[in-house]
């Protein structure tokens, strides 16, 4: 067979078939109808992207976490909802009790406690405190040391110490029955975090209120908040009350214990 004969073959072969449906003009208006389309798509896709970046963005900037962030972080559950408990404040401390006997002394019968209660924290400080050297109780009195009036309502003393090659001080103040009205309202009044009811002894509340003063200064202070109506305060600092050029210890070395042994001691009161 010759090559002309296989061409003649080939051409009778495909003779009856139809003619392809191709044309370039309408193949290239495709392609170019796929590739808008495609990118209509894209543009639709970055915009539905910079919107959740901007959900994100916006409660951050804000100061709140967005709410899927913070659903992530907790484990899944199929659980009905339940509504969550409210939380109460603090029941208020009720103090002074009702019926309270004021107690009235003339400054001559303060003067002569106060020595008596100076004379017993000589003895009861160095044991209360057994780690603190050179403890030294100063004299009671009012608005001055020595200084007292008559119906005068509570007397303070400083008493200083050395813990750790500095020293600090203990304010020791007492109110006489019906002297203190007014203490707890000064002491915790009802925008305060920093007071804290810790229990009670003897039918009087107890309490401890922390503060800070003079930049670096530290004061905690404990309350016996006594059932007759008096009251004792023993308030520990992380400096010397007295002097100049004041030292700042990185803590105060009496623990809220010691303190309360003070506060609750029945030798103490007017």
């Amino acid at each position: 067979m010759s090559e002309e004969d296989v061409r003649g073959g080939l051409r009778d072969a495909v003779v009856e078939e139809p003619p392809l449906n191709f044309d370039p003009d309408a193949l290239v208006a495709t392609a170019r109808q796929q590739v808008r389309r495609r990118r209509a798509l894209m543009a639709a896709g970055a915009a539905t992207v910079a919107v959740a970046v901007a959900a994100v963005a916006l409660p951050v900037a804000l100061g709140r976490a967005p709410a899927h962030t913070m659903a992530a972080d907790q484990p899944t559950s199929t659980a009905p909802a339940t509504t969550a408990p409210t939380t109460s404040a603090p029941a208020r401390i009720e103090w002074p009790p009702p019926g309270v006997q004021p107690v009235h002394r003339t400054a001559e019968q303060l003067r002569t406690r106060g020595q008596e209660m100076s004379t017993y924290l000589r003895q009861t400080v160095p044991a209360v405190l057994p780690d603190v050297s050179d403890v030294e109780v100063g004299e009671f009195g009012g608005e001055a040391v020595g200084d007292f009036s008559d119906d005068q309502p509570s007397v303070n003393a400083a008493v200083d110490y050395t813990a750790g090659g500095l020293r600090y001080s203990i304010d020791v103040q007492v109110w006489a029955p019906g002297g203190a009205n007014d203490l707890l309202d000064v002491v915790c009044p009802e925008s305060t975090s920093g007071c804290q009811q810790i229990g009670e002894q003897d039918g009087g509340p107890l309490v401890v209120t922390t503060e800070s003063v003079l930049g670096d200064g530290k004061i905690s202070s404990v309350y016996h908040l006594r059932k007759d109506g008096s009251a004792v305060r023993i308030a520990a600092y992380n400096y010397q009350l007295s002097g100049e050029g004041k030292q700042f210890g990185t803590t105060i070395p009496v623990t809220v214990d010691q303190q309360l042994r003070l506060a609750t001691d029945p030798e103490l009161g007017l």
